[in-house]
């Protein structure tokens, strides 16, 4: 028995999404002149999303190559790939603004409003590919015990890391 959770990827999925929109939380209660401390906080639980996307990529990039994926659902988990590339994309590039911002000393005033959409824009791209991991394992059954040992019938079901 391993340390590691297997498998992996579902494990670490939910860490970007409820820590980006922790984030984004915390960024908006730090508009508040009283909360302002809050700043420093957000941005570290934004990194943390951040690295925790990567991890996800990776983990999800492992899972697929060993997935058994039903062809009624090989576009969903491409989309969901693509859009998961997205997501991490848009956090590192969120989190490299922030850092330029702060380093401007620009994150105090508009930089701060600039840095705050992006978050939200990334923030929701990662909710939306939280979306997509939903219906591939709740309407296809991906990554599930039944269909990974074929034991759910689809008719067109390709072989293991055959989504793409």
């Amino acid at each position: 028995m391993g340390f590691l959770p297997d498998p992996l990827h579902p494990a670490i999925v939910h860490f970007p999404i409820a820590l980006s929109i922790v984030a984004v939380l915390l960024e908006l209660l730090a508009r508040h002149p009283r909360l302002r401390s809050l700043g420093d906080a957000a941005g570290l639980v934004m990194a943390l999303a951040a690295a925790g996307s990567v991890a996800a990529v990776l983990s999800g990039q492992a899972a697929h190559d060993e997935a058994v994926i039903p062809a009624a659902a090989a576009a969903l988990v491409a989309r969901h790939e693509d859009v998961g590339e997205l997501a991490m994309w848009l956090l590192l590039a969120v989190i490299a603004l922030r850092l330029l911002l702060a380093w401007r000393g620009w994150l105090a005033r508009w930089g701060g409003w600039l840095y705050l959409a992006a978050a939200i824009a990334a923030t929701a791209t990662v909710g939306y590919n939280g979306y997509l991991g939903g219906k591939m394992v709740f309407d296809h059954g991906v990554g599930t015990a039944p269909v990974q040992r074929g034991l759910v019938s689809d008719g067109g079901r390709t072989g293991p890391g055959t989504g793409r």
